[in-house]
């Protein structure tokens, strides 16, 4: 049996985000629809896969996993110092 080791994400705690989407132009529009960044988690960059959409001043991600496509967590991603942040949302 193969197991999916997942790198432990803390809610509400800012991520850098290293590497935003290739491609486009370096705005918050960099993010949004279907696109992929990575963060600086603490080790080695972790890639964030999905889609996102404008939510007032922030963009607000689905994290989707790259089997199936179903939903791994939600981000909000905000410009911060002239970088990007991304925090994952608790959802209850």
């Amino acid at each position: 049996m193969t197991t999916q080791h997942r790198q432990s994400i803390a809610s509400g705690k800012p991520y850098l985000v290293v590497a935003p989407a290739a491609g486009v132009d370096s705005s918050l529009d960099a993010f949004l629809g279907d696109a992929e960044f990575s963060i600086d988690s603490g080790g080695e960059p972790l890639v964030i896969r999905g889609h996102g959409i404008t939510h007032g001043e922030l963009v607000r991600f689905h994290e989707k996993d790259s089997v199936g496509g179903k939903d791994v967590r939600v981000w909000h991603i905000t410009e911060r110092s002239g970088g990007y942040v991304a925090e994952s949302q608790a959802a209850f």
